[in-house]
């Protein structure tokens, strides 16, 4: 009977993939959503409406792909005492009356509920009106109101409740994917279940997370992965909802009922319905074989504007169009060193930075572990239009800020005109930054075309810093890609693969990039930078070797690295009741780093991965170590000491080294005040004992 179940399920999916159509079951309802007024009137949390002057008006919007039922609005009111008898607060939409309510002097304070409509309102926008009409006043002149009547909407207090329903896609179209992630993430989380078909190899598990990668960063939400092997059917989301999934499989191993009509010859991404879920969508990776599944996830993670609008996408060329767009993959506000970048590439064509303000703020991504020296500077080039405040006008004064440090403070030139400022490398950071214009006496529209220009960089910083990690997946990611990057997979568990795919994706958000290079392994790696994904129990006690941790179960040791003396003795404690740690150390070998997650079993494997990758603990990581208590809640702290990473071999270390380390100037410069008056001392006596000899002669 289940089985029969299943093919039915199937049938019907495929069914509607085909044709176009969708079954009336398709629309979910959503629970019902309350609006304040106030989110629909940005800035205001009440109103004074004078009887027959005054018009609160607010626009609702429905969002695209949704209609909305049962959509009613609660006014919460206070009227003035004057207020005379026959008074009506009137609710219109659209310039439609849909109800009123008589307004009473001697009850000042009430509410009442409109129903909107009983019709389903589509997407789009629709006018709301609120207005306060008089009531007929008395002809003898002591009843006529010695002021003005008036109505008080306390917005904060009101709201518009509504029941949203989502509606299926009746064409898919890898277009529509952004808005589709969108559409699918609850609260900040986009639940992602990964079906895998075949023999699970590396290859295969390198594809899954490009693929992740390539979702990724389609969508701001928080990625949390569940991996499922074949030959089960597709799944729902894990909460029930609608949602996406994805699928990677060769094409012989892919299920009859999704194999498309035109046969698979070559790396193919379909987007499909998922027959288990009729307003689910699937994104499936397929070809002839694991390493063409594998170019097929690649070219959909790395060229993200370059989908055709259908529902099929055969990659042909995508090594080279790969490599052409190589260091353009990364989201719009990324900036790189020595790359000229335009505000229009950063920001897009419909920024705020466009219309005139009193402050302008330009935000852009750097990536992690760059040095340069004190005079090295981001070049700014700027067109701006100034509009002062003042007649007869004068110049405004513009103060630059970056990240909330002061830099600079010069006059501007009232209309169009163009201007080229600095801001010192030693004032940005790793990851997001903000330069921030404060304009006083005048207002400024910034030009799409003003430019940014980062300077000519060298890889050199201080680890192990969690920080940076979160913050720009530095150091396993250098420079936007993750060459020489192996994620290791401990235990050949959907747990495992869970974890690891969770985390990829967290770490491809956090670099702004797909990560390319980064290759899947089931084998301890010998060389490079590694992700390591596993427990207590599947990664040996050796690949920490380098770590001032050792962990055990339901144990902990740390090295007293504060010690003097080349002996470091470890302390430890018992019964800990940590259940998942997160670890950045050397690894075993020479002059690599690596990340490692670990739990205290595998049944904690995956959650522990979806709690590290929520915002309210990753945003949190610092230092060099990170557990998780029994609430999931992630804590970290610096156990270890600090080493430097970047080339020894270059004279660009020792200017990193001396400006990390400042004292090394005081050390420098005694040796060699000290070195100078060793030399003048010695040749004193040379040259007193010169002269002994010569009066002895």
């Amino acid at each position: 009977m289940k089985r029969k179940y299943t093919i039915a399920v199937w049938s019907t999916g495929l069914a509607c993939l085909l044709s176009g159509t969708v079954p009336a079951i398709a629309q979910t309802t959503a629970d019902p959503v309350s609006l304040p007024l106030s989110a629909l009137t940005p800035g205001k949390k009440v109103v004074v409406l004078r009887s027959g002057h005054e018009t609160a008006q607010m626009i609702w919007k429905v969002r695209p792909h949704y209609t909305a039922q049962n959509a009613a609005l609660q006014v919460r009111y206070l009227t003035s005492p004057d207020t005379t008898a026959g008074s009506q607060l009137v609710v219109s939409m659209d310039h439609k009356i849909v109800g009123a309510v008589s307004l009473n002097p001697q009850l000042p304070r009430g509410s009442f509920t409109v129903l909107l409509g009983h019709q389903t309102f589509s997407a789009g926008s629709y006018p709301l009106q609120i207005q306060a009409i008089p009531g007929p006043v008395a002809a003898h002149p002591k009843t006529s109101p010695p002021g003005g009547a008036w109505t008080q909407i306390d917005y904060s207090a009101s709201q518009l409740t509504y029941t949203p329903q989502r509606l299926p896609w009746q064409h898919l179209d890898f277009a529509h994917l952004p808005m589709i992630l969108s559409e699918s993430a609850a609260k900040g989380v986009l639940p992602l279940p990964i079906q895998l078909y075949g023999t699970p190899n590396p290859t295969l598990l390198t594809a899954a997370q490009e693929a992740v990668a390539g979702l990724a960063l389609r969508s701001a939400a928080v990625l949390h992965v569940e991996a499922h092997m074949g030959p089960a059917v597709i799944s729902p989301t894990v909460s029930g909802d609608p949602g996406v999934s994805a699928c990677l499989a060769p094409a012989s191993d892919l299920p009859a009922l999704v194999q498309p009509h035109t046969p698979i010859t070559g790396p193919t991404v379909l987007l499909a319905r998922n027959p288990g879920n009729p307003l689910g969508v699937i994104v499936i990776f397929t070809g002839t074989d694991d390493a063409q599944v594998l170019e097929a996830a690649r070219a959909f993670a790395v060229n993200r504007n370059m989908l055709p609008l259908d529902h099929r996408w055969s990659v042909i060329g995508s090594a080279q169009v790969t490599a052409v767009t190589a260091m353009n993959f990364g989201p719009r506000n990324a900036v790189y060193p020595g790359q000229v970048v335009s505000l229009h590439a950063l920001q897009g064509a419909n920024s705020v930075l466009n219309t005139p303000h009193g402050t302008a703020d330009i935000g852009f991504w750097m990536p992690g572990g760059l040095f340069a020296s004190r005079q090295s500077n981001l070049k700014m080039k700027l067109t701006m239009a100034t509009e002062p405040l003042t007649q007869p006008a004068t110049q405004p004064i513009i103060t630059v800020m970056a990240n909330h440090h002061w830099i600079s403070e010069w006059k501007l030139t009232p209309g169009v005109a163009n201007y080229q400022t600095t801001i010192p490398f030693s004032a940005l950071v790793g990851g997001e930054n903000h330069i921030t214009f404060q304009i006083a006496g005048g207002k400024v529209s910034v030009f799409p075309s003003s430019t940014l220009q980062l300077p000519t960089t060298h890889r050199y910083t201080v680890l192990p810093d969690l920080a940076l990690f979160q913050h720009t997946g530095f150091p396993l990611v250098v420079h936007g890609v993750g060459r020489n990057l192996s994620v290791w997979y401990s235990e050949s568990t959907l747990a495992n693969w869970s974890a690891g795919l969770t985390l990829f994706g967290r770490l491809a958000q956090s670099a702004h990039s797909p990560l390319p290079g980064a290759q899947a392994t089931f084998s301890m790696p010998t060389k490079g930078n590694v992700l390591a994904v596993g427990t207590l129990a599947s990664i040996p006690a050796s690949w920490l070797s380098a770590s001032p941790v050792r962990l055990r179960q339901n144990a902990i040791q740390w090295q007293l690295t504060t010690r003097q003396g080349t002996v470091h003795p470890w302390m430890g404690a018992t019964q800990s009741p940590a259940t998942a740690y997160l670890v950045e150390a050397h690894t075993p070998y020479k002059d690599h780093v690596a990340v490692t997650f670990l739990a205290t079993n595998t049944q904690n494997l995956q959650a522990a991965a979806w709690h590290l990758a929520a915002a309210p603990n990753w945003n949190q990581l610092q230092g060099d170590f990170a557990w998780q208590n029994r609430q999931g809640i992630y804590q970290s702290t610096m156990v270890g000491p600090h080493f430097m990473y970047g080339n020894r071999h270059s004279g660009w270390f020792w200017i990193f080294l001396f400006s990390v380390r400042p004292w090394l100037w005081v050390l420098a410069g005694s040796t060699a005040v000290l070195f100078a008056t060793l030399t003048v001392w010695i040749y004193t006596l040379r040259k007193k004992a010169q002269w002994r000899a010569e009066e002895a002669l």
